[in-house]
């Protein structure tokens, strides 16, 4: 008897039990949209900040070590001036020069329209048009005769211009004739060439002239292309760019 009530009872006990337990854990329902997308958003601002709280901690650090190389930098360029030695000045043999206003950076002369010259032999001084369009150089002569000295060519002649009180005899060996046609003339003229020394500005300078009556023209000396080529340039815009030009020192000295 007591069996079987025991087999009985058991059943109802464990249904009880189950309805119990039931009760207690109710079963889970779906998430709902709004629900997920509440989560989501959650989810997601605190992400964000805490990218940017890391962010924000990436740049201070770093515009912290920027400050500090900086600093660093400077404190070294203050250490090397500090330490290097003073240096003198160049003498002013060895320091950089332009050069003279009146030469090229090459050693060229820059000559003007105009020039003083002076020619060893007449010992004076006279002022000279330059001409690159003429070949060779000019000179103003009179009188010219040819001779011999010492088996060799000569001419002498008078050196006469306006602005000259008297006629200055010059003697030089004769180089060669050349002939010379001019605009107002048909025939070509037969001129002697002379070579003279010549000095303008610092230049001392051997120079053919053709000899020619420039008494009439302004200048008495012309000088040509085949003088100027490879000593000197044209500034035609300057007159008297070389200035008085060094003289011959007396043989006495």
């Amino acid at each position: 008897m007591k069996k079987t009530a025991i087999s009985l009872f058991t059943p109802l006990l464990l249904s009880a039990c189950a309805g119990h337990i039931a009760q207690t854990e109710p079963a889970s329902r779906p998430v709902t949209e709004p629900e997920f997308s509440a989560v989501m958003a959650s989810q997601e601002e605190r992400l964000v900040n805490a990218m940017e709280q890391q962010n924000e901690r990436l740049s201070t650090n770093h515009h912290a070590f920027m400050t500090a190389l900086q600093q660093e930098i400077r404190n070294l360029k203050k250490h090397m001036t500090a330490a290097q030695p003073a240096v003198a000045p160049a003498p002013a043999s060895q320091q950089t020069d332009t050069g003279p206003e009146n030469e090229t950076r090459d050693g060229k002369l820059i000559v003007g329209e105009t020039e003083d010259v002076w020619l060893d032999a007449v010992n004076d001084l006279f002022p000279a048009r330059i001409d690159t369009g003429a070949t060779t150089s000019s000179l103003s002569a009179q009188d010219i005769t040819e001779f011999e000295r010492d088996g060799k060519p000569w001419v002498s002649f008078n050196m006469a211009h306006e602005g000259v009180d008297e006629k200055l005899p010059v003697e030089a060996p004769l180089v060669r004739y050349v002939r010379i046609r001019q605009a107002s003339s048909e025939e070509a003229e037969r001129r002697p060439v002379v070579e003279l020394n010549l000095r303008l500005g610092r230049l001392s300078e051997k120079t053919e002239f053709t000899l020619a009556d420039r008494s009439q023209m302004t200048y008495p000396v012309l000088l040509g292309r085949e003088f100027l080529k490879d000593i000197a340039v044209v500034d035609i815009a300057r007159r008297n760019a070389q200035g008085k030009p060094k003289r011959p020192k007396p043989s006495n000295e």
